[in-house]
Order: C-alpha cells, then structure tokens, then sequence
C-alpha cells in the first residue's frame, strides 16, 4: 500500500550496515565466551578465529552495532546480552538476535514493507531504488545481502531469490 511506501521513503536514509555474515558475528561471539574474563585484545583476534583484517573489522562493528561486544583500550568483550546470546542455544539465539535486529533502520523498513503489504511481499528494487540515494549501486546491493542475511538469521523476514521479493517469515 502507498502508506507504507510514504513512511519506508522518509525513514530513509539508513546508517550503512557493516558487511559481516552474521555466522562470522556468531564465531566472534563463541571465541570471546571462551576467552579468558570473555574479552580478548582486539588485534590478536584474527589469529585464534582466523579472520583476516578485511573481515575481522566488518565483524567487530557488526557485533557492537548490536550491543553484543564493547571495545575499549583495544579490547574486545563481550557485553551481558552479548554473554547471553553467545550461552543460548540456537532458537532462543535467533530470538535475541531477531530482537535487535528489528532495531536496525533498514532491517525494519522492510520488516514493515513486508507485513504492511496485502501480499506479505515487498520488492528488492523499491530498497534498491531508495538506497541508491545513498549508496553506489554496488554498495545497495551489499546492504541489501548484508539484510538479507541478518534479517533471515532473525526470522524478521524471508527473501525469494528468483522472485527478487522479501516476504513474511515462516
């Protein structure tokens, strides 16, 4: 419906989402559990989870854009509610993720796109269309993968590849 459209195109721009697959995210967190007092100094980190510093740096911002790690005096820990993601087993895991995950601003204009429509269907070009205002086209459709995967993980949303539709979750 038109309404939805009017709120999804206002609430745009949206802040960049870093490029980390959120099993990358979840690695992260698992290391940091095991890890002495669960935090660990943050440029001995690729080594024991064996990330390079290209992907090393998308997770760590991942995991602190969603409260799950605090870095300080260049240590990395992990923060209550990440200690309780990292400790619950894998339903309640997408379930505490998928609670922070809908925080996020892109992540929740299609969340809403999605049940708002008559259809439980929102297109991938109307995101596309909004975040190349914003982004290379290149770089629109790095986000969108990037919200795919997390929005998936969570449950907030599904995404139809050949239709090149999101819809309602299972």
């Amino acid at each position: 419906t038109a309404c939805w459209r009017e709120e999804v195109i206002v609430a745009a721009p949206w802040p960049p989402l870093p490029h980390a697959p959120i099993g990358m995210v979840l690695g992260l967190l698992e290391h940091l559990k095991e890890a002495p007092g669960q935090k660990e100094d943050l440029y001995k980190l690729g080594g024991p989870l064996g990330y390079e510093l290209d992907d090393l740096l998308p997770v760590t911002e991942a995991a602190k854009l969603l409260g799950l790690v605090r870095i300080a005096s260049g240590d990395i820990e992990l923060t209550a509610d990440g200690r309780r993601v990292a400790a619950a087993e894998e339903p309640e895991r997408k379930k505490r993720l998928g609670a922070r995950l809908r925080k996020l601003p892109l992540l929740a204009a299609v969340r809403k796109a999605v049940d708002e429509s008559e259809n439980g269907r929102a297109a991938r070009k109307l995101f596309l269309d909004l975040l190349s205002d914003q982004f290379s086209d290149s770089e629109s459709a790095r986000q969108l993968a990037t919200a795919v995967d997390w929005g998936r993980y969570g449950e907030l949303f599904d995404f139809d590849p050949d239709a090149e539709e999101f819809l309602r979750a299972p």
